[in-house]
């Protein structure tokens, strides 16, 4: 993994990007407003949309009992070290199954009616976290948890039904548990009207002009004192790639989209265009998978799973679109996630090449054993909008699978009915798209193949399966977690349950001027932001 991040590196350099210099040297200024130029969410409301846009556009307006650290805090893109957030400390019994959380005293919701900036009290925790349980299509995450009690106004005591290594990290992680009032939801019914979205965070959301732009403003009451430095943000709504693109480029804001990401061919068109950019290389937590119904014929067949895996070259799409910067071995754990990752190199070769080989012949083969020798004909459901290349990877899919008899059916769908139904598992036959971060190794294995878990994309079954899934996140031992963890990613490599192609290479692309503003995966975008600050 260190060589394919010194092969990037060397790329951009020889690509001539220009690489950000560390904003610690310089004091930071406050004032003005960062823009940037993004899709729009389908909802606002955390716990009633699983969509990566609603997640990040609300971490700017919330806080959690714990965070991840960011900017100056963190020591690279995936530390998910635990830090306070509401919480000012915190305590496990030895058994790890009792957590008892002190808040800090005087934080305040924003000063948005009908809460009108009153202080954040353990109350508010027990609603928030039992709403996230009743409500959230993230919910199993919180499974384990047998009670949440209310100790005194300060105090906060989670009890789980028996000890589960991802906790903390879910608490952290702005995609579940998010602190709410009460009563913005009594007023308003949920969380998605703009009005009802009041927080403790960095921003307050000011306005949402829907379909035009979002706009938030500095929080003077924000409790890490001295911060955000910015005045406020704004998110300019564009769904093509190319207008956000576009923006960057004239100038009009400072990032394309939500992490300031540029594909390797967007970041070699900016130098050009735009020679002053500053592009910093990321290896970002995510993954690019086919799934299939393996609860359905043809794919409840090894075989054909086996095939289809067998038909992607890798190697080919990984140079033609991505300059061959992508990681190859992009599952079943991504490739970020250094700590937890085993590469293939270290399975057995024979298992191995249905996780990672090219042989269309031997595809060939296995589909006639299959019964499938004349080849037969799938739908792939997708959904268009990802960034670029997504359009060219489902097209070089249907292209390798064609040539060992499997004729692919394109099946676009609108963004909405894709994020709530086939990229959860509701679909016939194969689908094909991206797995945003998950920040807890967890997600990546219990999450995508314990049956009946939502992101179980794939409807995988498997009991030998299940039983290390369970253990792994039963085992508070960071060293003995992690054997479990390899002998996991072992088992799988010839199950063929997802089939994983190069997972996309990164350049975070801003003008110079732009400073602070340091990759981390996940969803924190409000985060990120806090340290940003512009030098004009």
């Amino acid at each position: 993994m260190a060589r394919r991040f010194t092969i990037a590196m060397s790329l951009a350099l020889v690509c001539g990007l220009v690489v950000a210099e560390p904003a610690a040297a310089q004091q930071p200024k406050r004032g003005g407003v960062l823009r940037m130029a993004e899709r729009e969410a389908p909802s606002l409301d955390p716990h009633l949309s699983v969509s990566f846009l609603t997640h990040s556009y609300v971490s700017l307006v919330y806080s959690q009992l714990v965070r991840f650290p960011y900017g100056p805090e963190q020591q690279h893109s995936t530390d998910f070290s635990i830090v306070p957030d509401l919480a000012e400390r915190w305590t496990a019994s030895k058994d790890g199954t009792v957590y008892t959380f002190h808040l800090r005293k005087g934080v305040k919701f924003h000063a948005k009616p009908p809460v009108n900036g009153r202080e954040v009290t353990a109350d508010d925790v027990k609603y928030s976290l039992e709403r996230f349980m009743a409500k959230s299509g993230f919910r199993s995450r919180f499974d384990p948890v047998q009670s949440i009690d209310i100790v005194d106004r300060y105090t906060v005591r989670v009890t789980l039904k028996e000890p589960f290594a991802p906790f903390l990290n879910h608490l952290a992680n702005p995609t579940y548990c998010v602190i709410l009032p009460r009563e913005a939801e009594e007023k308003f019914k949920d969380f998605n009207h703009p009005d009802s979205v009041i927080g403790t965070g960095p921003f307050v959301l000011k306005s949402y002009d829907k379909g035009v732009k979002l706009t938030y403003e500095r929080n003077p009451d924000y409790f890490m004192k001295g911060l955000p430095y910015l005045d406020g943000v704004v998110v300019e709504i564009a769904p093509d790639a190319s207008a956000r693109l576009a923006l960057l480029r004239s100038g009009k804001v400072e990032l394309s989209q939500l992490w300031g990401w540029a594909n390797p061919e967007e970041a070699r068109s900016l130098k050009k265009t735009n020679p002053e950019m500053v592009m910093t290389p990321a290896n970002a937590m995510g993954q690019s998978i086919i799934y299939f119904r393996t609860d359905q014929p043809p794919f409840n067949d090894v075989r054909v799973r086996r095939a289809v895996s067998l038909a992607i070259d890798r190697k080919s799409w990984n140079d033609a679109l991505l300059f061959g910067e992508g990681c190859l071995e992009s599952g079943p754990v991504p490739c970020a996630l250094k700590e937890w990752k085993l590469e293939a190199s270290k399975m057995d070769p024979a298992r191995a090449k249905y996780l990672v080989g090219y042989d269309p012949n031997e595809a060939k083969r296995l589909l006639a054993e299959a019964g499938l020798a004349k080849g037969f004909t799938t739908p792939m459901f997708h959904w268009p909008g990802y960034q670029p290349p997504w359009r060219s990877f489902y097209d070089l899919a249907a292209d390798n699978l064609g040539k060992v008899g499997i004729n692919v059916e394109m099946k676009p769908e609108e963004y909405g009915k894709y994020v709530s139904t086939t990229y959860l598992g509701k679909f016939e036959k194969m689908a094909m798209g991206p797995v945003t971060p998950f920040t807890e190794v967890d997600d990546w294995l219990y999450g995508a193949f314990f049956p009946e878990q939502p992101n179980n994309r794939s409807n995988v079954a498997d009991a030998e399966l299940n039983k290390m899934l369970v253990a792994q996140r039963r085992e508070l031992d960071p060293k003995k977690r992690k054997q479990i963890v390899d002998d996991i990613q072992r088992y799988l490599a010839d199950k063929a349950y997802y089939v994983y192609v190069p997972s996309l290479a990164w350049h975070v692309a801003h003008p110079p001027y732009v400073k602070g503003f340091r990759f981390h995966d996940g969803y924190g975008l409000g985060p990120r932001l806090v340290h940003t600050w512009l030098d004009k």
